[in-house]
């Protein structure tokens, strides 16, 4: 169902969701059938098409699933404190804003006739290797309720993915992550 259409609903479509988006935050259980993405590939800008190489996949998701992490989030955000040196995936930190930053105080110490090191760290495909029961631990160690822990444990479990390509479909896929 697009987008549009979910805002057009009426208001009992809409009491019948926060009903159902109550129920999945009470249960901590994340619907099996919002874990299932659908994979289109979008061709790169002056590339060979002929190679799977030449493509970016974009993962779409049900729009419901999306409202309801956009729920969650407003949920976590308030309970996750993040360093300000944290940039990736963050609204307002730009890769250009920390640039900026690492600029300005490189500057400041070289004024002062200090040497200064730089080590920098991108983990690639760092969402893909996470350690679930790692994150767990560490989101137990947070002022987050267990109860959206347990959610977002059962979020990232279980997910899988199909790719379509020219109207054609792969059958379903899990996501070894």
């Amino acid at each position: 169902i697009p987008n549009r259409a979910w805002a057009m609903l009426p208001r009992r479509a809409h009491v019948f969701m926060t009903r159902l988006f109550n129920g999945i935050l009470r249960t901590g259980h994340f619907p099996t059938i919002w874990k299932l993405g659908k994979v289109i590939v979008i061709p790169k800008p002056g590339k060979d098409r002929r190679y799977p190489a030449s493509y970016r996949p974009i993962t779409l998701q049900p729009t419901l699933a999306k409202l309801f992490e956009r729920l969650v989030l407003k949920r976590i955000q308030p309970s996750l404190v993040l360093r300000d040196e944290q940039y990736g995936f963050r609204a307002g930190h730009s890769t250009t804003l920390q640039l900026t930053r690492v600029i300005h105080h490189l500057t400041g110490e070289l004024n002062s006739g200090r040497h200064t090191v730089g080590v920098f760290l991108d983990v690639e495909k760092a969402f893909d290797r996470v350690w679930h029961a790692g994150l767990a631990y560490k989101l137990l160690d947070t002022p987050l309720p267990a109860m959206l822990v347990r959610l977002l444990m059962s979020f990232l479990s279980g997910r899988r993915f199909f790719v379509s390509v020219e109207g054609y479909a792969s059958d379903p896929r899990p996501i070894c992550a």
